[in-house]
């Protein structure tokens, strides 16, 4: 399966994406609320693009994100520096350093596409999470390309 390379670190925080995939809306959108509380968990966080909104949006709350990639989590904390609700972890591809049932809002975003087994991994994510817990998925929708429809 496909891994997200480290080396292509900037892709994963410029205009273009900010444009059409703004963390803050998109956190919004997904019934994250100003001031509020819970515990968000960013699966695959790489350098934090939607964890530490999260952690700013749930001030009263806490975010952590997990990665399997050191570099990634080495990024993520420097850039989260000053906030002090939020942590990163390693993890392993189908094991999370997350207690069970702790988890109010999970968060992948264009992970389940480097993920062979899936079903094992949602199945983590599930024992994560609580009894009223919600899941947010974002996934990359492969298509043709532009030119190919002229």
């Amino acid at each position: 399966m496909h891994k997200f390379d480290p080396k292509n670190l900037k892709k994963l925080d410029n205009p273009t994406r900010r444009k059409y995939m703004p963390p803050y809306k998109t956190l919004e959108k997904f019934g994250l609320k100003s001031k509020g509380t819970g515990t968000f968990l960013d699966i695959g966080c790489g350098i934090g693009y939607f964890t530490i909104p999260a952690a700013k949006i749930l001030s009263n709350g806490r975010a952590i994100g997990i990665d399997i990639l050191p570099e990634m989590l080495e990024h993520a904390k420097e850039r989260a520096e000053g906030l002090n609700n939020i942590e990163f972890k390693l993890c392993e591809e189908y094991k999370f350093p997350i207690e069970s049932e702790s988890i109010d809002y999970a968060m992948l975003s264009n992970v389940l596409h480097e993920i062979e087994d899936k079903n094992k991994y949602i199945k983590e994510i599930k024992r994560t999470l609580n009894n009223d817990g919600q899941i947010f998925i974002i996934e990359w929708k492969k298509s043709k390309p532009i030119m190919d429809h002229l």
